[in-house]
């Protein structure tokens, strides 16, 4: 035992070795540190073709099993952060609210990128957003990330590329139970239990529970701009049954039930997320004869969205602004007289949404110069109802003890969308070392059943049905990969996506008395991409180069609307002389398309096996995200690096394993200097310089049933942060995740 914590401290300090990953993080398969890795083997299932992961012709990295168990993160998202090219935010998404949770990907952001768990969407069907509760580690496979438009296979919101989550299968009729404490309050408990039935049918039931108490995210200098707020608690429950079936050679299938639990304590007394998901989803896969197959899958989901959100104040009995709000220009320190911390309600939302789903796949291999086809078809059906109710800060002690009773305004928003599409693909091999893949896919996306109220105390309803719209669209992509020899290929791409608003958009409004309002005559936003790629493997060396390019039109923003320049649509939800929405002098924030953006940059992996005991990986990734028109909605200038998205980011990892019972990881991420501010000051932009975080962690097999684990993030206890904020109002920043050390245990039976 001496020996192995000898091992763990060698490999904290070895120095830094420059290097990185290709294809994947790490091996697609746990083993022990003399096998040859399994990478090769790996079948992409986002790629809807069953392509091999060095066949691919996008840029695509295979997050492994033994990736998720020697990394120090403790949820996906920030799991995904080491991945090149995902910018994801160091803040968990167990400490910031669901409705921001988006997958970020080569600078685009904002519900351009798809995450599915077995090839099923898990997206929020209202914010657009990615349900990560509902994907504990524990009983996570794999994970496939495929860079580039995917629209062609996948529709809507595969703009930026798709993330593929690969749940675990039932091999054998072993158990598992993991558990781990941590930093901030945080503890895991997973349990895992397989039951073979016979050789045609077999069950998982895993259950797991995640704990977080979270930390501050605003500067200790700003943290009394924000009385009685206390760190996010949250609590992560998901149970969920995966039946396998094989009853005969040639047809197979999956059935699975989950129930989900989302409870966030947000900040504040009063602030609460709390969501409430049944989901089930279904597969089954027919051959026809030795080359061709049918598959179809169905899916549905129901969410329960209860939200409260809250905050607090200085109660100042003789003051004309009896509970003022701190976090403002105003205030430099503290008010010198002030009474008790009070908390009050600020708003309550009531949303229910559902989705159901269903595809049909017809793929058949055809061998010679034409080499496989797909032909298939996809339903998505999404239904919501929003309403929602705001309150302002108090100002009486009758209205502190009934929140009620400082009612504001009230909305209500309702709607239907279909996704319908047709698609096929198909690869050819013209000469032996080269593959094109060419596959298009034909949109109608439907919006009906709408409705969009507002009201204000004391001044009646507004607003009422929106008329239905439709709109559809063909979606081309074509991709080639070129083997120079057997160790260098060369690939390329060009395609076409688009992304569809969401309800978030479309149906919801909200905020007092200044509020945002929906604007159900959105477009979709359209992307057209193309990249260049090159890999080259040699022995233990592997190295990838991708440059892309993604010129991005329509692009969904909000503008500022007074009553000199409101819409049609902004006047009928605002009312007559914006008496809805703060009066003559009051404003209203407006979705529009009216802008279009460009994201360019490259993308370097490599990794390197020095021995059977010791690997090497890293990335760096360079990404331009710029406007390139913007009519007059928008106050952030033309060419100028988009604010919140770091142009340089590099990874270097070190995996050592000096015998089969201990593996060690140090992972060192440098996020470079990134803009903060475009539009306070016109003509002049704030950043902020880089900062470089280290992670650690280390696993023992104690026995073939017990292994222990050790991890701490962002060791040395960085203090950064990477959100875009107005550079004169510093309480807007937020921090990533501090010091964080987890232990744990996992035992096999």
């Amino acid at each position: 035992m001496k020996k192995h914590f000898i091992s763990v401290a060698v490999a904290i300090v070895c120095p830094f070795v420059f290097s990185a990953h290709a294809e994947g993080i790490g091996s697609a398969d746990v083993s022990p540190p003399d096998a040859a890795p399994a990478l090769d083997t790996v079948v992409v299932s986002a790629s809807r073709s069953q392509a091999r992961v060095e066949q691919m012709p996008l840029h695509t990295t295979i997050v492994s099993r033994e990736d998720i168990e020697k990394s120090a993160a403790q949820t996906l998202d920030q799991l995904l952060r080491d991945v090149p090219g995902l910018n994801f935010s160091g803040v968990p998404s167990t400490q910031s609210d669901p409705t921001g949770h988006s997958a970020k990907m080569r600078g685009m952001g904002n519900a351009k990128v798809l995450v599915l768990l077995d090839g099923v969407p898990i997206m929020d069907p209202f914010y657009l957003t990615t349900q990560w509760f509902k994907v504990p580690l524990s009983n996570i496979e794999r994970v496939e990330v495929v860079r580039g438009g995917n629209s062609s296979l996948w529709g809507n919101m595969a703009v930026a590329g798709v993330i593929n989550i690969v749940s675990k299968r039932a091999k054998d009729s072993a158990g598992e139970v993991g558990f781990s404490v941590g930093s901030h309050g945080a503890s895991k408990l997973a349990l895992s239990k397989n039951f073979v039935a016979s050789d045609g049918l077999s069950f998982n039931l895993a259950l797991d529970q995640f704990n977080a108490r979270g930390y501050d995210p605003a500067t200790p200098d700003q943290v009394w701009r924000f009385p009685g707020k206390v760190p996010a608690n949250a609590r992560d429950t998901n149970v969920q049954l995966m039946a396998q079936f094989k009853p005969t050679p040639e047809l197979s299938g999956y059935l699975r039930i989950g129930y989900h639990i989302q409870d966030q304590d947000i900040s504040y007394q009063f602030g609460n997320n709390l969501q409430k998901s049944p989901d089930l989803s279904a597969s089954l896969s027919q051959k026809l004869g030795d080359k061709s197959t049918l598959t179809g899958t169905a899916w549905a989901q129901y969410v329960n969205f209860e939200k409260f959100n809250g905050a607090a104040c200085y109660w100042q009995a003789s003051a004309a602004t009896k509970c003022p709000n701190l976090a403002s220009a105003s205030f430099t320190q503290l008010p010198a007289f002030v009474d008790d911390i009070e908390q009050y309600y600020t708003q309550y939302g009531s949303q229910r949404y559902r989705e159901q789903g269903g595809s049909a796949i017809y793929s058949k291999n055809i061998g010679g110069l034409w080499r496989s086809l797909q032909v298939g078809m996809d339903y998505r059906h999404l239904a919501a109802t929003d309403l929602e109710f705001f309150y302002g800060a108090p100002t009486s002690l009758a209205k502190l003890q009934d929140w009620r009773g400082n009612w504001a305004s009230s909305t209500y928003g309702q709607a239907d969308q279909t996704f319908a599409g047709l698609f096929a693909q198909t690869s050819m091999t013209p000469t032996p070392a080269l593959e094109l893949t060419l596959s298009a896919r034909y949109d109608r996306w439907n919006n009906t059943d709408r409705s969009n109220t507002r009201t204000l105390a004391g001044a009646g309803a507004s607003g009422g049905a929106q008329p239905d719209t439709s709109k559809s669209g063909l979606n081309p992509s074509l991709a080639g990969r070129y083997s120079i020899n057997d160790d260098l290929a060369l690939r390329a791409a060009s395609y076409k996506s688009f992304r569809a608003p969401g309800f978030n958009n479309t149906t919801r409004t909200f905020g007092s008395p200044n509020p945002t309002i929906a604007n159900p005559d959105l477009g979709p936003e359209n992307l057209t991409g193309r990249e260049i790629g090159a890999d080259y493997s040699i022995g233990g060396l592997s190295v990838a180069a991708t440059y892309f390019r993604y010129d991005i039109s329509n692009m969904i923003a909000t503008y500022k609307v007074t009553p000199a320049n409101a819409p049609p649509l902004v006047q009928t939800i605002c009312g007559t002389s914006f008496v809805n929405c703060g009066g003559v002098n009051g404003s209203a924030s407006f979705y529009t398309n009216d802008q279009d953006g460009e994201s360019n940059g490259i993308e370097l992996t490599a990794n390197l096996d020095v021995t059977s005991h010791l690997r090497l990986n890293g990335a760096y990734t360079r990404t331009n995200t710029v406007l390139k028109r913007k009519g007059y909605v928008s106050a952030d200038p033309i060419d100028v690096q988009l604010a919140g998205i770091p142009r340089n980011i590099a990874n270097v990892g070190i995996t050592w394993s000096p015998d089969s019972k201990l593996r060690t990881n140090l992972q060192a991420r440098y996020i470079g200097s990134l803009i903060i501010d475009t539009t306070s000051t016109a003509g002049t932009t704030y950043e902020q310089g880089g900062t470089t975080v280290l992670d650690i962690s280390a696993q023992l097999a104690v026995s073939k049933e017990l292994d222990l684990s050790l991890s701490v993030a962002n060791l040395f206890d960085r203090e950064y942060s990477e959100n875009a904020y107005a550079y004169n109002q510093p309480w807007s920043r937020t921090l990533s995740l501090p010091r964080t050390l987890t232990v744990g245990m996992k035992y096999r039976f």
